[in-house]
């Protein structure tokens, strides 16, 4: 029976509507979105990358939660993902790869591209993920990173002015509603002036009202005024708004007030994860205490014991009085008028292949990724004379970016075929040799680069070397060495445009070149490599302005 009103629904199945479940890969996972169902009649599951295959297996999976919550609580559930593109995209294989959000705006900034691109580009993500099942993604990110210092935003975000990030956020997310999903603001009040990871502590952020309302709230309000479904709080605390040791999360001055009240917001609050160590190592009655704040969907992406137990939590404080079922009624109608407007799922898997990874849908993604290569500091070196060599420095452990807390452990050349040296040799580019690394090298391995590297010029790539100091020892000694020779060197970051400020030059020698790309993913490395090549030109331009990488 459809229970598509509140009348017709018990306790139980309102607190489940309100629970948004993440689980493990496989079988394993089934069986615990049956149980979740069952025992606490879970509404809204949430996938990570171990929880998808081949997209006909996600299509599959997705078909059977959708036809097991509908058969047993009578509403279909929402199914969520992060694919915000770029470095978090849980799903990446068969699929049409999108570029992440500072590498859309380095095209953009560049002239190449403006927000109506943009705005195609959220179309096309919404409409694979429509075709694979999924009616709720978690992006796009609104935080304005104006921390060069921030190690969890960073190139996750349109960049460090509150407009531009106001106007492509508010593009990406209207090119996801316009392919029916519920797009999702991250992360309110705003992660982007942080210097704490929230997945590891719990951030502080000093700034006062005035200043909030010009960085930090500007693209969270241009969201509320074209209609975004959903905001999703932050594990961070604002003492300015929020006078007691709460994170926003937490905070009913902050969803309540500045969110509902203030702002006008009449979406979906959801949180982030509840499992993050922000939240986790220090409110250990945080379910109750988000829905008092008032959050509408509880996030908590791994343990089932967890998920139960807030669950029940919640259940004994409506009886008891201490939440009133009003406020939880409040919640559902809200998620449920959000469910009522979600087109329906395709009929078959043959219907649904038609829809992802077409080739026009490639090709777009592809030339975005080749429009955002960025010269931040023309200089000799770049593109690379025949003969350079090039340091290719591979990103570590999974791609998946399962929670992207802290520096990765190296992975094998062969984990990466899609990386630039592989592109370089496989295109015929044989004037530039490459030489592949993992992101810490070790000691024989920086000595065999630095006598193959005597009398050549030398471009090195780099990934997250502030995190990885033998990465970064063989850069300076490269760039010495290329001094002392009279050889160029320059540099390619695949990932931060901060890490220009690593290498500002000495007086009396000019500071390296230096190519940034935003992210390491095979689109991105096939344009390094083409640009290398000398093949295509840098069109991107840095959407970071000074002081940010001065």
């Amino acid at each position: 029976m459809s229970k598509t009103s509140l009348p017709a629904m018990s306790l139980e199945e309102k607190l489940g509507q309100m629970l948004l479940v993440g689980f493990p890969a496989g079988e394993e996972g089934y069986r615990h979105v049956e149980r979740a169902t069952r025992e606490f009649a879970a509404g809204n599951f949430l996938l990570f990358s171990r929880n998808i295959g081949n997209p006909e297996d996600l299509f599959d999976l997705t078909g059977r939660i959708e036809g097991l919550v509908a058969e047993r609580l009578g509403i279909r559930p929402l199914i969520a993902i992060d694919q915000e593109g770029g470095i978090v995209a849980r799903l990446r294989s068969g699929v049409t790869a999108i570029p992440g959000a500072m590498a859309q705006a380095a095209a953009v900034a560049g002239g190449r591209r403006s927000a109506v691109d943009i705005r195609a580009l959220g179309r096309l993500c919404g409409q694979e993920l429509a075709a694979l099942g999924i009616n709720w993604d978690l992006a796009p990110v609104a935080d304005v990173n104006v921390n060069s210092a921030n190690p969890v935003i960073g190139v996750r975000s349109y960049g460090d002015d509150p407009e531009k990030v106001a106007e492509l956020a508010s593009a990406f997310a209207l090119g996801l509603a316009d392919a029916g999903l519920l797009a999702t603001g991250k992360h309110f009040p705003g992660h982007g002036d942080t210097e704490v990871d929230s997945h590891l502590g719990l951030p502080l952020v000093q700034h006062g009202l005035e200043r909030l309302n010009r960085v930090e709230l500007v693209p969270f309000r241009r969201l509320i005024e074209i209609g975004i479904a959903s905001i999703m709080t932050s594990h961070i605390r604002f003492p300015a708004i929020e006078a007691d040791a709460l994170p926003a999360t937490l905070s009913p001055r902050i969803l309540s007030g500045l969110l509902r009240e203030g702002l006008g917001f009449r979406g979906i609050i959801t949180t982030d994860c509840l499992e993050m160590k922000a939240i986790s190592d220090n409110f250990p009655d945080a379910a109750l205490q988000a829905v008092k704040a008032g959050a509408d969907i509880l996030d908590i992406s791994h343990t089932f014991e967890l998920q139960k137990r807030s669950a029940e939590a919640l259940a004994r404080a409506v009886r008891s009085g201490e939440i009133a079922e009003t406020r939880i009624d409040e919640s559902v109608e809200r998620i449920l008028a959000a469910k009522a407007r979600l087109p329906g799922r395709l009929p078959s898997w043959t219907e649904a292949s038609n829809r992802i990874a077409r080739a026009d849908s490639l090709e777009f993604s592809r030339e975005l990724s080749r429009d955002s290569l960025a010269l931040l500091r023309g200089g000799k070196g770049l593109p690379p004379a025949p003969g350079a060599i090039y340091i290719d420095i591979l990103p570590g452990g999974s791609r998946g970016a399962e929670d992207l807390a802290g520096p990765r452990s190296a992975a094998p050349k062969d984990a990466f075929p899609e990386r630039v040296s592989a592109f370089l040799e496989a295109e015929g580019h044989g004037s530039i040799q490459a030489i592949a690394l993992p992101p810490e090298p070790g000691e024989d391995e920086i000595a065999s680069v630095l006598s193959r590297a005597a009398g050549r010029d030398v471009v090195m790539g780099l990934h997250l070397p502030q995190t990885h100091p033998a990465q970064l020892r063989l850069a300076r000694a490269l760039e010495g060495l290329a001094g002392r020779g009279g050889r160029a060197f320059s540099l390619v970051s695949m990932r931060s445009p901060y890490d220009l400020r690593l290498f500002p030059g000495t007086p009396g020698k000019p500071a390296p070149a230096f190519l940034c790309a935003f992210e390491y993913t095979a689109a991105s490395a096939r344009a390094v490599a083409s640009y290398l090549a000398g093949s295509i030109p840098a069109r991107g331009a840095s959407p970071l302005g000074p002081p940010s990488l001065t």
